[in-house]
């Protein structure tokens, strides 16, 4: 479990501090607790990031989540978890076209995608799997799997 961070603490925080923090959370969506801090990091208004990065509230980033959370791509990203293949291989074609450039590893977007995913399969009750490397062809080189929690 992700340690208990305050808003007072993260506004003590250097821009540094937090920029490392955000692509950490980004990077290691480890649980529902991981995304929530990222959250936190992103309502909070404070800086946390370069202009090269894609984050929160960029047009890149509204592409990512219209893809991820789209009902039909739902049933891509479910039908891979239960495959036990990486639900971004499922949709990354889907992404790369929409953002075309704009999705790339150096900017943070295939990391910003798996994070989405993440998110959006937590609230649907699985947990994160081993990560697996991805097609031949794929921007991402690796992502995690995904399997439902037990009761």
């Amino acid at each position: 479990m992700a340690k208990h961070i305050t808003l007072d603490e993260l506004n003590a925080w250097t821009f540094d501090q937090r920029q490392t923090f955000y692509r950490n959370g980004l990077a290691r969506f480890d649980n529902a607790d991981s995304v929530r801090l990222v959250e936190m990091i992103v309502t909070s208004g404070l800086p946390f990031r370069h202009g090269k990065d894609i984050a929160h509230g960029d047009r890149e980033m509204k592409a990512l989540e219209a893809i991820v959370c789209s009902p039909y791509n739902e049933k891509l990203l479910l039908e891979a978890a239960a495959s036990g293949k990486p639900p971004l291989g499922a949709i990354e074609p889907l992404l790369a076209e929409s953002l075309g450039e704009d999705y790339r590893i150096d900017n943070g977007a295939t990391i910003a995608a798996g994070y989405l995913i993440a998110k959006r399969l937590y609230a649907l009750g699985f947990e994160k799997g081993n990560s697996q490397k991805m097609p031949d062809g794929s921007v991402a080189k690796t992502a995690a799997t995904f399997r439902k929690k037990r009761a």
